[in-house]
């Protein structure tokens, strides 16, 4: 887990061993309703505009486009394994979440094309793969 994930993620909540308190859903209420975002999700925010100030856009779009993919590849081989296992129903459940991580990547992916062509330079991927190896560690 990289800093800025493990700077907003709650303890364990009690009697709950596979679930964390995010605050994603208290972000995506306070946007419904044009409130500001407070809390955690504000100091979440204020790590993105941090970000944004010292690697620029591009880098943003780039992890987005990552991570989307990342998780789409996890969906794919868990689609493929329930397939192999017969499990319709789990082929169901994976399919539906893998479909929708497979059009945010492409769609994230697209952005990358564009912000790239906007700087005249590709963005150096080996650095920034050297990057998240180094946080790590």
């Amino acid at each position: 887990m990289d800093e800025s994930a493990r700077k907003f993620k709650q303890p364990m909540l009690e009697g709950n061993t596979n679930a964390t308190k995010h605050n994603g859903e208290a972000a995506v209420k306070a946007i419904q309703h044009g409130a500001a975002l407070t809390g955690p999700a504000r100091d979440a925010e204020l790590a993105v505009y941090t970000e944004l100030a010292n690697d620029g856009r591009p880098a943003i779009v780039t992890r987005t486009a990552v991570r989307l993919q990342a998780a789409c590849d996890l969906f794919w081989a868990a689609l493929v394994d329930a397939g192999e296992r017969n499990d319709l129903a789990a082929m169901d459940r994976y399919v539906a979440r893998f479909g929708w991580l497979a059009g945010a990547s492409l769609r994230a992916w697209a952005q990358v094309k564009t912000e790239e062509g906007r700087d005249g330079d590709a963005l150096d991927y080996e650095k920034m793969l050297e990057s998240e190896r180094k946080q790590d560690g």
